[in-house]
């Protein structure tokens, strides 16, 4: 293995059902609630610990406080309900009859923290931010979240967008957001495209994992660890794992980059894929213990761009 060592970086989109409140089809069927959530976020620590990796954890602020804290705020979530009603109807419904099932992850965001993960932001309530979303909505999510993470006691500096969907950065930026992962492209020939990039077994690695842009540090949007589900069932668990084998060895053999993304609660819709994630977590952990690659997160990985400058 080269001297230079390679990186491998973990980002986990953490939003219970705030990430698919506009999915009634999904949300009717129940499967994503409290005990399921807590066996995903039990599993997905345990895996870490046991191969000693580390991930930046980025959490909808809304899920991550406690029920308190966010009946605290209804005002202004009524006040986003009315600039974005489909996305809000889910949300109000919920918070109007008390059922939180599934919506509320206090429990794992103090979990994930005490593990001493990397927390970043994935908005307040899940509400896209791109360009398209107005800047009178992205204020008053700005407001939110800057509230309830006061009742959490620490302020995140790494963006993890919502739906991947990079949007208003001068404004986040002059808020003291630091560092964010990269956007992707998901309409229908990038879907085609990335489906069929999930049986390449000879991938290699990027060549870098973060750029320092306009005062932001940027790190390259990843890969998504295939979730057999739906038309990504037909791509067999041994092939995600050799996938990722390839990579990873290509960043330990060359010095390059692999960045690895999904939500834990892929693990309720899909449970497959915790066999493909434990031995990837446990061949990228023998790969840090042997000193042919070192595990950092976003923010791990601006700081030491920025040291570097």
């Amino acid at each position: 293995m080269r001297s230079v060592r390679g990186s491998f970086t973990l980002s986990l989109d953490c939003e219970g059902l705030w990430g698919i409140a506009d999915n009634r089809t999904i949300l009717s069927k129940g499967l994503i609630n409290d005990e399921s959530l807590k066996r995903a976020y039990d599993y997905l620590l345990f895996v870490l610990g046991k191969y000693s990796i580390n991930a930046t954890a980025a959490f909808v602020s809304a899920f991550a406080v406690d029920r308190g804290a966010l009946y605290d705020q209804i005002e202004l979530i009524e006040r986003l309900a009315e600039l974005n009603p489909t996305w809000f109807s889910s949300i109000l419904a919920a918070l109007k009859s008390g059922k939180l099932n599934g919506w509320s992850g206090s429990a794992f965001y103090r979990l994930t923290s005490a593990a001493g993960m990397e927390i970043g932001w994935h908005g307040a309530s899940h509400l896209p931010l791109s360009e398209q979303t107005s800047e009178q909505s992205v204020a008053i999510e700005i407001e939110l979240a800057s509230r309830l993470s006061a009742s959490l006691g620490q302020r995140p500096r790494t963006v993890v967008f919502p739906r991947n969907q990079v949007g208003h950065l001068p404004l986040l930026r002059s808020i003291g957001f630091e560092n964010y992962r990269d956007g992707l492209a998901n309409d229908g020939i990038d879907k085609v495209r990335n489906l069929l990039a999930e049986f390449n077994i000879n991938a290699g690695c990027k060549a870098h994992a973060l750029k320092i842009e306009n005062g932001w540090g940027v790190c390259s949007a990843g890969n998504f660890l295939n979730w057999p589900s739906g038309v990504r069932r037909l791509v067999p668990v041994a092939i995600t794992i050799k996938r990722w084998k390839s990579m990873l060895r290509a960043a330990a053999e060359h010095g390059g980059h692999v960045h690895m993304w999904f939500h834990p609660h892929n693990f309720i819709t899909a449970p497959q894929m915790k066999i493909s994630f434990e031995e990837i977590a446990r061949f990228a952990g023998d790969l840090v213990r042997n000193n042919d690659l070192i595990n950092l997160t976003i923010g791990e990985h601006a700081a030491l761009a920025r040291d570097s400058q």
